[in-house]
């Protein structure tokens, strides 16, 4: 999958001063969130409480209710 985003300055510049390519530095920080949110479950059951609660809305939306 090829995801494209935006990063600010100072992104790139930690990545440089630990002398990483800037794509790997963002890639480990990805990867150090996302063992974060299943580390701890009272997060991911927050995110997937707001995944629901987006997922009825724009059904509501589609429904002609929003």
């Amino acid at each position: 999958m090829l995801v494209t985003v935006t990063i600010s300055d100072g992104i790139v510049r930690q990545a440089q001063e630990r002398g990483l390519p800037v794509v790997d530095f963002v890639e480990d920080l990805i990867d150090r969130g996302l063992k974060a949110t299943v580390e701890r479950p009272v997060m991911h059951s927050a995110i997937e409480r707001i995944r629901a609660l987006s997922s009825s809305t724009q059904g509501g939306a589609r429904g002609g209710k929003g």
